[in-house]
Formats: C-alpha cells, structure tokens, sequence
C-alpha cells in the first residue's frame, strides 16, 4: 500500500521560496494572479525540505507574489531530489489527462453573476456554446434524388449503388473501374467554423459530412 508522505503545514515567506530550475511547466501567472485578487490564495504550496524549493505550485506562488503577499500556506516534504522531481513531473503531467463535460461547465459558468476570478471569459463561453452546438449538429445530407453540384444524382455519392467509369491507371493502356465519386478537402481554423461551413455547404445541395 502507498505510503502518506510526511508533511508538515506551515506559512512560509514568499522570499524564502525558490522554483525547480527544471520545472518544464509554463503556467499563466496573470490568470492564476487575478483568480488570486477575487478569491484569496486557497490552498498550499508543495515544498522540498532540504531546499525549499517549490515542487508544486510554482505559478500559485508567483500569482501571490504578484498581489503582494508576504507568506503562502506551504506543505514542506522532506525528499530526495529525484523524488521531487518525480512529484513536479507527475502533478504537472497527471493535470493534463482531465476533461470537462461541456454541457455542465457551461451551465454552471452561466449561472455566475459573472467570470470575474474563474479563470474564463465570456469569448470562452461563447466558444464553449458554439462546441457544444457542433457537438449536437446532425449533419444534412443532400435529399435523395436531389441534383448534386456538378452534375448526377446527388445520392449516387452516398450510397452503395455507385455509378462507375472506366478510368486506365497511370502509364497502363489498361482499364479499371472506379466509382465517380469526387471529394475535396477543407480545412478549417476552428469547430465553429467547420459546423458553418457544413451547415452551408449543406444548404446549397452538397453531400458533405464533418471529418474529426
């Protein structure tokens, strides 16, 4: 069974605190500074005994530096240097592997009288709300039998029933079979802009389908 770590609570002042030289993590102190000034610091600081340096929590710290703060709350382990750098890698690296219910971080950011402090803006929601609409969008097709762009039934694309042309193979006087079936490619800068770009092509008669 893993073993609890000793650790011991304590406010530490800010100057006596120094980074991992090898932290590879860049985290936005701006964010994590103005979180800082709405809500208070919250929670510690993870510190190696031997050096006080910071293993977890460096950008928090520099956040209270940045407000001006004399002492952060800080768990001081005593470790060796390998296992704090183990400890830095694992907490910034096991971050990563979360994800968000879109559907429920939107409701709840919704229901805050504002984003003031949470680290979101409202350009965020609004990218949040147009993810969630492409999340939901169901895909038009062309209606079967309709004229597709270019000529043909545009269903013959779609279906199992495909229309064929003899086309020879590069340098072979030969021929061989192949479905007419033309596709281009597009890409798109963002979700929102795929899922309008479907929606449009959609709307003038194209059988088109979203590729993730």
């Amino acid at each position: 069974m893993p073993a609890i770590v000793s650790q011991t609570y304590r406010m530490v002042p800010v100057g006596d605190l120094e980074p991992h030289p090898d932290n590879p993590h860049e985290g936005d102190v701006d964010v994590i500074a103005e979180s800082i000034a709405k809500n208070g610091f919250y929670g510690t600081v993870l510190v190696q005994a031997s050096r006080m340096r910071i293993i977890a929590g460096e950008h928090r710290w520099r956040g209270a530096k940045a407000n001006g703060l004399e002492q952060v709350p800080a768990l001081v382990i005593d470790v060796d240097d390998d296992t704090a750098t183990r400890i830095m890698l694992a907490d910034n690296r096991t971050a990563e592997f979360g994800a968000y219910d879109d559907q429920a971080l939107a409701e709840l950011l919704r229901g805050l009288d504002d984003l003031d402090g949470t680290g979101w803006t409202e350009q965020d929601l609004d990218d949040l709300a147009e993810a969630i609409a492409s999340d939901n969008a169901v895909v038009a097709l062309t209606p079967e039998g309709a004229s597709a762009p270019g000529g043909g039934r545009a269903d013959q694309a779609g279906s199992g029933a495909r229309a064929e042309e003899e086309l020879p193979e590069p340098g072979d006087a030969e021929t061989h079979t192949r479905p007419v079936v033309w596709g281009v490619v597009v890409t798109c800068d963002s979700e929102a802009q795929q899922v309008q770009l479907l929606n449009q092509l959609a709307g003038q008669g194209w059988n088109v389908r979203a590729l993730m």
